[in-house]
């Protein structure tokens, strides 16, 4: 307010200086002209007329310049001080807007004081309801229950997370062994093939005992077939033919099998469907069989010393033999690859497997019993390099049909 009424008073001085300053300089001329005229009748001569005239003039002239350099100095009093009024009105504003933001500021303070009460209050009463659960019988506390819930889930994380780690070690150890021991294997197998012995007069597969770990392993790969021909020559020991050969693929370990167990006759499966087989082998004498099939109406026959003993249908008909399944010589597989059992297994010596993916006329089947034909099967051909042996079975040179003549004297024609 009092910057105001400076304002004001400066403001109305300033009026009236400005208004008395045009009035005395806008009478100046006429009061100088009226003494002019007043004096012309006192002085006589002109010349000194003239020069009191212009001491008059210059006097004038000197007094006005001196006042307008005071009128001057006034006015840059008053713009000073009007600038200062406007300066403080400025101010004024600023105080006022920085009295609202305070006001503003001491009301947050007021509601954060008010909820700061709240949540002490609630505290308090959680406090008071933990210490009342707390001496209860046997009570505890929630929060207690929850840290300790906490602290034992933790330990037994990081107790399950260290054992993870430490199976994870094993079982890359358990890999590391057996890379290793699949190169060994591999290293092994490739300096027996460099130093094995060849058989260019025919070779025969020796199961010398019941095990579950003797066996043959046809090493071809074997295609979908719609009908067969498998031929082997065999010589038991014991408790008839065991299994001379098993064909399983994944989910069907009986996908194609011929076995015999102890007092049971020969049997032909075939995706796990059976059929018996009417032929009679006798113990340590070499016979040649042959059994085909084909899936329409799923007829079979089966061969005994070239002849054909038996004939049947409805064998898995209309089944096509799956491929990409593992062969097996002398054992039965109850998985794919493996889990052998010794009582179904192949004691005796076995020789001349062949797998044909078409049924044989009994022309080429008497041929191959009388060893007048030498015809390999175009799915698993009996060569050598395509058979190994494992677990103690062994690859003997023998040819089956000198030996059967031998043994016979009414005995296959060379």
């Amino acid at each position: 307010r009092l910057c105001l009424t400076s304002c004001s008073l400066a403001l109305s001085s300033f009026s009236q200086f400005f208004f008395f300053f045009l009035h005395k300089h806008a009478q100046s001329p006429a009061r100088a002209h009226r003494r002019q005229q007043a004096d012309e009748p006192l002085y006589g001569n002109a010349d000194e007329d003239l020069r009191t005239t212009a001491e008059e003039l210059r006097q004038t002239v000197l007094q006005q310049n001196n006042q307008i350099l005071m009128d001057q100095r006034t006015i840059r009093e008053l713009t000073g001080k009007l600038t200062e009024c406007e300066s403080g009105l400025e101010d004024d504003r600023s105080v006022s807007s920085s009295a609202a933001a305070q006001l503003q500021t001491a009301r947050a303070v007021e509601e954060l004081a008010r909820a700061i009460m709240d949540l002490k209050d609630r505290i308090e009463k959680l406090e008071v309801n933990e210490r009342s659960l707390a001496g209860a019988p046997g009570g505890r506390g929630k929060g207690t229950w929850r840290v300790e819930d906490l602290e034992g889930e933790l330990e037994r994380k990081i107790k399950m997370l260290e054992k993870e780690r430490q199976a994870m070690r094993k079982e890359t150890q358990g890999q590391h062994e057996k890379i290793n021991q699949g190169i060994d294997t591999v290293t092994h197998r490739v300096s027996e093939l460099e130093h094995k012995p060849s058989f260019p007069d025919g070779f025969v597969l020796s199961f010398p005992m019941r095990t579950n770990y003797m066996y043959g392993l046809v090493r071809k790969e074997i295609t979908e077939m719609y009908a067969f021909t498998a031929c082997v020559w065999l010589k038991a020991k014991e408790g008839g033919i065991g299994t001379p050969f098993s064909y399983s693929v994944p989910g069907q370990p009986n996908e194609l099998v011929l076995l015999q167990g102890v007092h049971n006759p020969v049997e032909l499966l075939i995706n796990d469907k059976v059929a018996q087989l009417p032929l009679s082998l006798p113990q340590d004498q070499w016979q040649h069989i042959c059994v085909s099939w084909t899936l329409r109406d799923g007829v079979w026959k089966a061969y005994q010393g070239g002849k054909m003993k038996g004939r049947g249908e409805g064998l898995a008909a209309w089944h096509p033999i799956k491929p990409g399944g593992v062969l097996i010589l002398g054992q039965e597989q109850d998985t794919l690859g493996g889990r052998f059992d010794a009582s179904q297994a192949l004691v005796g010596e076995l020789s001349q497997f062949n797998l044909w993916d078409r049924v044989l006329k009994p022309l080429e089947v008497a041929a191959l019993a009388e060893c007048s034909s030498a015809a390999l099967g175009n799915i698993a051909p009996w060569t050598d390099h395509d058979v190994d042996v494992y677990g103690g079975a062994t690859k003997e040179s023998l040819d089956p049909c000198h030996a059967a003549q031998r043994s016979s004297p009414s005995g296959p024609k060379q």
